[in-house]
């Protein structure tokens, strides 16, 4: 049976209660249960299986909550030639970290800025172009990581202080 007769059915059955003056605000259950839509289950991957992007979000949305003054250059992507192009000339660079972060790391506050390249559990590598980033961010004064998966990059804001450990 499908969700439309089965809501028509419980409807007509509720009609005729009423029509017979049996309607007392009880047993109505069987009507709110058949025009009650169900969410269907969205099955999630564990933390640890997620995509570089999935990552990215997760960890966007804590710095967002934490009010940190970041950004992510959204280097990533295939783009047709001529918007490759317009991008290069306006000063795109590749390899660029996903995660720049201006406010001092409140553990290190001689810490220039925070630059953190993200990277899935498995199989994620730096490029050539990458790692020159991190060594010249690193050079500045610039905290660098490498971090594979959401749980690492979360322990690293951690262990600069941009979140509050557990303890």
């Amino acid at each position: 049976m499908n969700y439309k007769s089965r809501i028509l059915k419980a409807v007509n059955r509720y009609e005729v209660k009423r029509e017979k003056g049996r309607v007392t605000g009880e047993g109505d259950e069987e009507l709110i249960q058949a025009t009650t839509v169900k969410k269907p289950r969205v099955k999630t991957k564990p933390s640890d299986e997620w995509t570089e992007s999935q990552i990215q979000r997760g960890v966007a949305a804590v710095l967002d909550r934490l009010g940190v003054c970041w950004c992510h250059v959204p280097n990533e992507g295939k783009r047709n030639k001529i918007a490759g192009s317009r991008l290069k000339a306006a000063g795109l660079k590749s390899g660029v970290p996903d995660i720049l972060i201006f406010d001092p790391a409140p553990n290190d506050p001689t810490v220039r800025g925070v630059a953190i390249e993200l990277k899935r559990n498995k199989g994620g590598r730096l490029s050539e172009n990458q790692k020159e980033w991190l060594d010249n961010l690193s050079r500045l004064g610039w905290h660098t990581a490498v971090c594979k998966g959401y749980g690492a990059a979360i322990k690293e804001l951690e262990r600069l202080g941009f979140i509050k450990g557990k303890g």
